[in-house]
This record gives C-alpha cells, structure tokens and sequence, in this order.
C-alpha cells in the first residue's frame, strides 16, 4: 500500500482556492491506517463516516479516536464543585443517551448514524467525552473543548496533523464553504514540522489517556453505546454506499433533504436543543441562519410532535419576511397560519381554538407586542402541546414582554438572537435564561461564521470625529456636573437616589450631543465621494429622522442621490429595499439594521449612529455581511467620535464614546484589514480606555 509519505501535500489549504476534501482530506485517508480525531460535539461523529475511502480504511484494519465535547450546566458545575460526581456522571449519561437517540430519529442523518453505529460495534470507532476539570468549571462556564485537530498514521509510522477550521460536513465531498481551511504538517517534512507533529501527538495522548490539565476525558457512556451498537447495520459497507448514493445525489442538487444545506453549526445547534428537552436559546452571529434552524425545529415539532407553535417577532418587518418563510418553507405540510398583530385582528375570534391539541397542523405568527397582550395571553390554549419560538429573544426580557413568559403557556421553547444577553439589565436576563433553558453551547459568534464561508469576509474602516467647539463645551460642562454628583453619591450623600436619577438625566444629555454630533454630516458626504462607485449598494444608517434629513439633504447638495428609509416615510419601506437589492444605490435609514432586515446584496454601510447597546453595535455591523451572489467582500465605515480633552477620569468612562471604541476594536480584529485594530487600540491607549472591560458594558432602551 502507498504510505502517506508519497503525498504531495501543501503547509496549508484554504477553501475556495483549494479542494480540500480531494485535494488532502481523501488521499490522506486512503493511505492510513489510523485516525485520531478532536471533535467539539459528539454530533458531529457521524460525519466521519461519510466518504468512499472508508471502506478500504475498515478493511486494511483502520483505528479511528473520536474526542468530543460533554456541555455542563450550571447545576451540574455545583455538583462537581461538591464532589458530586457520579451525579454528573448519571446527567452526562443521560443527554448522550438523549443525543444518540435523536441523531438516529434525525431523517437527514439517521443512515449515516446506523453506519457509525455499526463500526463503533465492529471496534473501528472508539469514543470517549471531554469536560473541564472541576477547578475549571466556576471560571470557565459556557466553554467547551473545541479544538479542531486531525492526525493521520499510515503502517509506515509517518503521520500528518492538521488544525484548523475543517469540519467533515455532511455534504464534505463538495467544496461547500464548511471546509474553510487547514494547517498542515508532515512527519517527513523536515525537523519543524517533525516538532509539530510530535507536540500535536503528545497532546491528543494527554488527552485521550485523560492526563490533560484542564480536561477530565471520561469513556462513552455505557447506555449509550449500548444504545448505538442495537441500531447497527449488519451489513454496513452496503448502507455506507446507499449513504454515499444520497449524499452525491444532493450535492448535484446542493441541498439537503428540507431543500437546503444545513451548516454544521445549525446542525449542533439543533442537537443542543433537543438534548436539553426542546428547550434553549441559539446564539447565533446576525446572518448565520437563525431562522432557517428555527424553520427545520418548527417542521419538527409539528410533523413528529403534534405541536402547535407560536413564532413571536419584534417588528412588523420581520413579521412579513417570517410569514414569507413559513409559507415557503411549510407548503408540503398543509400548515395553517393564523396572524397576531400588525394590522391583523382575527385571532381575537380563534386563537383560543387555534390553539388547541386537536392535532390539526398550526402556527401562530405574533408581535412580541401583541403576544405579550393580556388578551393574546388569555385566549392561548396553553399547555406543552404549544411550542414558543422566539425571534430575536432578548426582546422578551423586558418588563412589559416578560408576562408571557408564563410556565403554562408553553412546552418546547427556542430563543433566537445573536446577542442574547440583556445589557445592564441582569434581572431581564436571568428572566430569559431561566425560562428558555440556557443559552446553547456552543456559541456561533461573528469571527466563527466569517472563518467559516457562512458571511462575508469585510474591510473595516473607521473614522474618528469630532465635537466643535460648542458642542465640546457643552460636553465638558455636563462631564463636570457628572463627576460632581459621582463624588457626592460617593461621599454617602443621603439623597443618593434622587443623585442617581439626576446623574441617569446628565449621561442621557451628554450621549445626545455625541450621538448628534454635526461633524457626522459633511463625513457621510466625503466618504460617498470617495469611495462611492455606481452600481454598489450603500446603507446610511442614521441615529434619528433629524440626522437623517440632515445627511438627505447634504448628499443632495453634493449632487449624490439617496433614498430614505424609515417608519413615517410615504410608500413602501419593502419596496425601498427591493429597489436598493435589485439596481444598487444609497439608502439612508434608521432602525434598519438593528434586527432582522434581510439586505444581503448590500454591500457598503456607513454607520453614523452611536449606541450605548453592545447588541446594536453588532448587529448593525454583522447585518452588512449576509452572503449573496457576486459579493465578496464587504465594506463598513464607522463613525467614532472621540471626547474632547480635558474630560478626565469621567470623559474616557464616557459609555458612548468608550463603549463604541471598544467594540470598534473588537470588530476590526477580524476583517481583512487588520491594521485599523491597531489604529483603534493605539486611540483607546490614548484615551486611557481598557477595552477589555468595557465589551459588555452598555443598556438596553426602556421598551425593549
């Protein structure tokens, strides 16, 4: 047999340049005898089997060792910090025993499950579970062990390593944009790649034989193994090839069985949900396919459960682009629509009916604020045969909106929101977590889905303001009326809650002269001489109606025609964006990018809007990077303004101003510019501003 050593291989691959399925993943497995695998979710096992050169692997006696991770609840962290460990044992087994149950109910997968269920049996897999240690687990919640690394051994002893964003995908064989790319190294490649793969080898060892510091690396759970080697196929090469006989026939098609491609991570997410009782939240980067997930759950719960299922929107857009996504993606289930609120009224009449368990295939579509309505809430048939799908989450946890988080309303749950979390708002957050179950893990943040192919790679650009003369001042004189409060709250001052709301008042009317700040005007117009090209498709986002009639009309006098886009503008706000969509253009808009408004073809944005909300902050700048046909990169120019001098320890906690720089940060570390990261770091430095400690920081408007 040809060793690994006669491969000609590349130091590393990258998807969209590189066939990394057939150009290295392949020819690497038909050549080794052994395959030792670190893998972030045991789901993800399954897609191991899932390639021709399988079959040769098993023969010629091939060993595969398959690490995955073990997610813990916060309950089970206070077991494990008591020593409660078989406890956690009996939790573990029980959710893995839950997973390989639905992985071989799952009908998109269900074949290939049997198939490694069969060579788990035959002791060509063998599994074990990775969790943090329990010194680990108080510091460490929410993580998980998600390294991504691969070693190849062939019966000659050379073996190749690769890490990197790789995963084996369910429709691996094409070059599918979850292939993103991969570090290689080689054993014969000379004694710096001899290092690499004698320290890669070292630590899957340490792993695997549980001597790891960090990690406890315990075997697979009994029960569920018992579980996987009863559903094994006797005959195994033959369902591998009908396996690979469906999978070539939906990659012609590229699509799944729903119609679509699901990416890993909606995959996973999916699993997580149903392993933690149908219940949780997705945190998932603005574009990486929240909805579509939600849809495949939906479908789920109403063909496998009897479910009836209440989908709860922000907005009356959203509302029209998920009642679109329902239909579509629903019309082979005959599934009856009824729709609450935004101008519609008869669920008034029906819901109450609508929502019985009679068995009839039926959804509810609702404004969070119509759900959220005593009546809506009254005339619901609750019990666990309702099904709660929640769109952009975090709306829910407002004072108002938390009335219909009533435990007798709803059964199976799912939150959806890129940003869950509730910032300054601690006792909305923990409202949401509880009732939802806990944000899934892992996380699909914004840096994962632009690694991954799932948005767009970006150039970040942004530009630094500043206040004139009489708005620094302004500025400056509420600074000092700041601090003196701060300092007589401090002293213990016994009218500290009147302070405290005057102190509230004073930070509102500073962050309103930097949100406003005029030099963001002639910005806009200077950034669309220069970098505005006919054809390409411009978002101006705007704080308010005032500042967006202010730009309109300086782009006008600049000769620059614009379109506006906002709630009180005459005609049709989705025709607006259809036009942008299908002949390019400037739009100027406010609320447009905040949640949920689907642009992909845009491909410039201009942000002169500044937020005190971290969720803002991103899903603005995330909304800009949603795929399309032809559009490659994205740009995004910011507008940042920076304090004037003077302002003290009191200018630079500025929450606007700090808290938007350090974001600017953050953002820029992943674009294909890097050097702006730099740029900003060297203004926080400057400005005496930790970004790390101001990324959280930020609050949420009083109605959300």
């Amino acid at each position: 047999m040809q060793g690994l050593a006669e491969l000609h291989l590349q130091t590393s691959y990258h998807k969209g340049r590189d066939d990394i399925a057939a150009g290295f993943y392949l020819p690497c497995m038909n050549r080794s005898t052994k395959y030792d695998r670190a893998v972030g979710y045991f789901r993800s096992t399954v897609f191991l089997i899932a390639w021709p050169e399988l079959r040769g692997f098993v023969q010629r006696g091939g060993k595969i060792r398959v690490l995955c991770s073990q997610v813990l609840a916060d309950k089970d962290v206070d077991a494990l910090e008591r020593g409660y460990s078989a406890r956690v044992n009996a939790e573990i087994d029980s959710r893995l025993l839950e997973e390989v149950r639905n992985l071989l109910n799952d009908p998109i997968i269900s074949d290939p499950a049997r198939v490694l269920a069969a060579l788990v049996a035959h002791g060509t897999v063998d599994l074990k579970v990775a969790i943090l240690r329990d010194s680990e687990m108080r510091s460490a919640k929410g993580r998980i062990f998600h390294d991504k690394l691969g070693i190849f051994s062939d019966e000659y002893n050379s073996r190749v390593v690769f890490k990197g964003s790789m995963n084996e995908t369910w429709t691996g064989l094409a070059n599918d944009g979850n292939l993103e790319s991969v570090d290689v190294a080689a054993s014969w490649m000379g004694a710096r790649d001899v290092e690499r793969v004698r320290t890669e080898e070292s630590y899957f060892a340490d792993l695997w034989h549980d001597r790891y510091p960090t990690l406890s690396v315990r075997p697979f759970p009994d029960v569920a193994r018992h579980e996987l080697e009863n559903a094994s196929e006797g005959d195994w090469p033959g369902s591998l090839t009908d396996v690979l006989d469906r999978m070539s026939a939906r990659k012609d098609k590229g699509e799944d069985a729903r119609g679509r491609t699901l990416h890993s991570h909606q995959s996973a997410g999916l699993a997580a949900w149903r392993a933690n009782g149908r219940r949780g939240i997705l945190a998932f980067a603005t574009g990486s396919g929240k909805t579509f997930t939600a849809i495949t759950a939906i479908r789920e719960a109403i063909t496998k459960h009897g479910d009836v299922v209440v989908v709860v929107v922000p907005d009356r857009v959203l509302f029209q682009q998920w009642y679109r996504e329902i239909e579509e993606t629903t019309s082979d289930l005959d599934v009856s629509i009824l729709r609450a609120g935004s101008g519609y009224r008869r669920w008034q009449d029906s819901l109450r009916l609508w929502t019985l368990p009679d068995g009839q295939r039926r959804i509810v579509l609702a404004t969070v604020r119509t759900a959220a309505s005593e009546e809506f809430r009254r005339k619901l048939s609750g019990g666990a045969h309702l099904m709660l799908v929640a769109d952009e989450v975090h709306r829910l946890g407002s004072a108002r909106n938390r009335e219909l988080l009533d435990e007798e309303l709803f059964g199976a749950r799912l939150g959806l929101s890129a940003t869950p979390e509730r910032a300054g708002d601690a006792e909305g957050t923990q409202a949401l977590l509880s009732y939802f179950g806990g944000i899934l893990q892992p996380r699909y943040t914004l840096a994962d889905a632009v690694r991954d192919g799932v948005l767009t790679k970006y150039f970040y650009r942004p530009h630094t303001v500043h206040l004139t003369e009489l708005e620094a001042q302004e500025w400056q004189e509420i600074t000092a009326r700041i601090a003196a409060l701060r300092a007589r709250i401090a002293n213990g001052d016994q009218s500290s809650n009147a302070l405290a709301q005057r102190l509230d008042l004073l930070y509102i009317r500073r962050a309103r002269v930097v949100k406003h700040a005029s030099a963001k005007v002639p910005l806009a117009v200077r950034v669309l001489r220069q970098e505005g090209v006919e054809g390409q498709r411009w978002i101006v986002y705007c704080e308010d109606l005032t500042q967006l009639n202010q730009v309109s009309t300086a782009l006008a006098d600049a000769g620059i025609p614009s379109l506006p886009f906002h709630s009180q503008m005459e005609g049709s706000r989705e025709e607006t964006l259809q036009w942008l969509d299908r002949r390019g253009g400037i739009v100027v808009a406010i609320k447009c990018l905040d949640e949920g408004v689907d642009v992909p073809s845009v491909t410039h944005a201009l942000i002169l809007a500044s937020s005190k909300n971290p969720r803002e902050f991103i899903q603005r700048r995330g909304r800009v990077l949603r795929r399309a046909d032809g559009k490659s990169l994205a740009f995004v120019h910011d507008a940042i303004v920076l304090p004037p001098a003077g302002g003290g320890r009191e200018g630079a906690a500025d929450p606007i101003t700090a808290g938007e720089l350090a974001r600017a940060v953050e953002f820029a570390q992943h674009a294909d510019n890097p050097a702006a990261s730099a740029d900003l770091q060297q203004i926080a430095i400057d400005l005496g501003i930790d970004r790390r400690t101001l990324l959280q920081d930020g609050f949420e408007d009083a109605d959300d």
